[in-house]
């Protein structure tokens, strides 16, 4: 259930609080993507090349590889609806450094 339903935060509330809007721009974009994102990112990128690295399978590395894609399209979606309620510059700038971010953490 959602926190304003029960009072108590579920499993999930964070995640709703930053779909909601109600998380601050720079927290959203500086500490749940830049720091957690990548850091994120660059352990599974590590976990897939071990895996290549043991001789996985060549699907199962490039999906641990990429294990992180959902959170990286949500934290950026986040950042997205957020950026409507700053002010203009900030936003496209936001929304600038989200999509670079996601472009970086993807290919890379």
């Amino acid at each position: 259930m959602l926190m304003e339903e029960t009072g108590k935060a579920g499993p999930f509330a964070s995640f709703v609080r930053r779909w909601r809007r109600q998380v601050p721009l720079g927290l959203l974009f500086w500490r749940d993507m830049i720091v957690i994102g990548s850091a994120l990112n660059l352990a599974l990128a590590f976990a897939g090349l071990m895996a290549l690295g043991f001789k996985a399978d060549l699907l199962v590395s490039i999906l641990v590889f990429h294990a992180a894609l959902p959170y990286n399209f949500f934290i950026v979606g986040a950042i997205w609806r957020r950026a409507d309620l700053v002010d203009a510059a900030k936003a496209s700038s936001a929304r600038f450094g989200a999509v670079l971010w996601l472009v970086a953490a993807t290919v890379l």
